[in-house]
């Protein structure tokens, strides 16, 4: 990636950044604040080959606390990460705590630690430690509905459509996320029902795997092969490549809604811990310093 590309990419992630925070700004004021930096995603990349999750990012400021705990997302219960996330619920006793994917119902709850880990990764063991300290865990990522809208001010719905289709669900597949369904029955059943209804648009035509397949290959100059997918291809830490760049933009958006959430959350709450994926905590990190900092202001 050239300079110029690193510095585009840094402006980008500062816009997006700031959007979301001045947009909960009441006055004149408040509209003078800073900007934000994040650490872009190709260092991130670079840094990731470097750490062991989980990156624990533990920022203070007075009294106020964040610990930003960046994990691998597995569900081997004997991973070192989920006693540290409790570790760090005992001794924080956050007042509010984020996870990534999704609210979790305030019914759905976990036996243990293990437990937790063992059905739902990281979130599950987030949950089970706000459960026992009886406070809210809240969905701390943004919901697709919003999030492609808002990808699509950078990349052509082309790209979109095969980025999600291949990162949300053939390279899941290829890892054994949906069993031993065949692609194109997940193609049907999971996928497209999935786009439409967040309101991704597809014409009748474009819904079919058929046109989905004629697509990929106009892309990437290949055909399409489920067995075997292209991962390197749609793999955001890698800088010469067209749907990583598309990768690298969602991820800049989900976290400037993180970042808004946290913000926000910092106005009632001392203590906030959140557990995302490691990649989002190498990201965030100078945000998370100098969102604090400010607290001075």
């Amino acid at each position: 990636m050239t300079k110029y590309q690193r510095i585009k990419l840094l402006t980008f992630t500062i816009s997006l950044l700031s959007i979301f925070l001045l947009a909960g700004c009441k006055n004149s004021n408040e509209h003078k604040k800073e900007k934000l930096s994040a650490r872009d995603y190709i260092t991130v990349g670079e840094m990731m080959d470097t750490i062991k999750p989980p990156y624990i990012v533990d920022v203070s400021n007075g009294d106020k606390r964040i610990v930003f705990i960046g994990c691998d997302h597995n569900n081997d219960s004997t991973h070192p990460q989920f006693k540290i996330i409790e570790k760090y619920a005992k001794e924080l006793r956050p007042q509010i705590s984020f996870n990534e994917g999704g609210q979790i119902a305030d019914s759905i709850h976990y036996a243990s630690v293990n437990d937790g880990a063992a059905k739902d990764g990281e979130t599950g063991v987030l949950k089970y430690c706000a459960d026992k300290l009886q406070i809210k865990m809240m969905n701390g990522d943004i919901s697709f509905k919003t999030e492609w809208p808002l990808t699509l001010k950078s990349h052509s719905k082309e790209e979109l459509y095969i980025y999600y289709v291949m990162e949300r669900f053939v390279i899941p597949h290829k890892y054994g996320a949906y069993g031993n369904k065949l692609i194109d029955s997940i193609f049907a059943q999971t996928t497209v029902p999935y786009l439409l209804k967040n309101n991704f648009p597809l014409s009748p035509a474009e819904q079919s795997f058929t046109y989905f397949k004629s697509l990929y290959k106009k892309n990437l100059q290949k055909d399409f092969d489920s067995t075997n997918p292209d991962i390197e291809a749609f793999d955001y830490v890698n800088d010469s490549c067209k749907f990583c760049a598309v990768g690298r933009t969602s991820k800049m958006v989900r976290d400037s809604m993180l970042i808004g959430k946290i913000e926000t959350a910092l106005k009632t709450n001392n203590r906030i811990l959140v557990t995302f994926g490691h990649g989002h905590a190498l990201a965030l990190e100078p945000v998370l310093k100098q969102l604090l900092m400010k607290k001075n202001d």
